[in-house]
């Protein structure tokens, strides 16, 4: 009994370790990346661009009343109730497997039950995918709640997935019910979709197009499926969505979905010319802003004159670059810089 309950124990320790140590430790730097990110006047400035409803802070108080609300909406508590469901999920399976290996070598007797090859082989194989996620994400620092659950649900849905696709093969059903727990949650749902359009003679529906949020710079296909985990699937949403929240459900960092943000806001209005005045120094909307801002300033500083001149010299080659007429794209410009999303990126950056 005793090397039953050190292999239990090693078990759900490996699988447990990474997910304690992202809520000690990894919960605390995700945090101060998004603390750190956003000064007193950021922080006041988020109030009144996203929480209009509520009374506003003031600038005293903005810092304490911006931790309240983190720790409010995505504090350490929402871990809790996930966290127990994995650990009941890893126990019992393991729990099953241990005790029916251990029995079948004569270590130990079990009279209670004799989980099949098959069903062991789909828990050895979801459990692989599950430790390996977690420690990957552990890692990363890249864990929440809903992680939690579908890691717990990869368990618990093993042994089905495995007899379902087992058929297929039935001289090597084991191997194909471990390959299957082994694959990602995503990507079996995409066989079992494959499979029965195969069988039911049903044509495959055309895969959802994320064509343009894939064409700002930084976002490739693993980017694309995060942001569409929450619901982030177009370019409009991005340049109109609330940073922190997103931060906080992504755990993206600060920097990048800020990054996000300004070029989205640009490409609304310019979207492939974009590529075309980022060599000229604009990427986004709050370059565009900047740029805005100096052509306007007339002062007889030195510094700000200097700017000025460079910002109506550049206003001329940059309308070239995009074959537009400087007065035109002197409307455009100005309507990306005045945009409110415009103003809070500048009011953050």
């Amino acid at each position: 009994m005793t090397i039953c309950i050190v292999i239990i124990s090693a078990g759900v320790a490996l699988l447990m370790m990474p997910l304690l140590r992202y809520i000690v430790v990894g919960w605390r730097a995700k945090r101060k990346d998004i603390m750190d990110g956003l000064n007193a006047d950021a922080r006041l400035a988020y109030f009144e661009m996203f929480s209009r409803t509520e009374p506003k802070p003031s600038a005293a108080n903005a810092s304490a009343e911006f931790e309240r609300l983190y720790t409010k909406w995505y504090g350490r508590r929402f871990f809790v109730a996930p966290s127990l469901l994995l650990l009941l999920v890893g126990v019992i399976e393991i729990t099953l497997v241990v005790f029916t290996v251990l029995q079948r070598r004569g270590h130990i007797s079990n009279p209670f039950f004799d989980v099949p090859d098959t069903a062991i082989a789909a828990i050895a194989g979801a459990y692989m995918w599950t430790v390996n996620d977690f420690i990957s994400r552990g890692r990363r620092l890249d864990f929440s709640p809903s992680d939690i659950l579908w890691g717990a649900l990869r368990l618990i849905i093993a042994v089905p997935m495995g007899y379902a696709f087992a058929v297929i093969a039935p001289p090597v059903d084991r191997f194909i019910a471990f390959a299957i727990g082994a694959f990602p949650l995503a990507k079996v749902t995409t066989m079992l979709q494959q499979l029965a359009n195969k069988n039911l003679n049903l044509e495959a529906t055309a895969k959802e197009a994320k064509e343009d949020i894939i064409k700002l710079q930084g976002i490739n296909t693993t980017i694309v499926e995060r942001l569409a985990n929450e619901d982030i699937t177009a370019v409009t949403q991005v340049a109109y969505c609330d940073p922190v929240q997103l931060i906080m459900r992504s755990n993206l960092t600060f920097n990048f979905v800020t990054d996000c943000m300004n070029q989205a806001l640009a490409w609304m209005y310019l979207e492939d010319d974009l590529n075309k005045i980022r060599p000229l120094g604009m990427r986004g909307a709050a370059d565009i802003r900047d740029l805005i801002t100096e052509y306007d300033d007339a002062s007889d500083d030195v510094d700000q004159k200097a700017a000025h001149d460079q910002a109506v010299a550049a206003v001329p080659k940059i309308a070239s670059a995009l074959q537009q007429d400087p007065e035109t794209l002197q409307i455009v410009f100005r309507q990306i810089a005045e945009d409110p999303y415009t103003v809070f990126l500048s009011r953050v950056w």
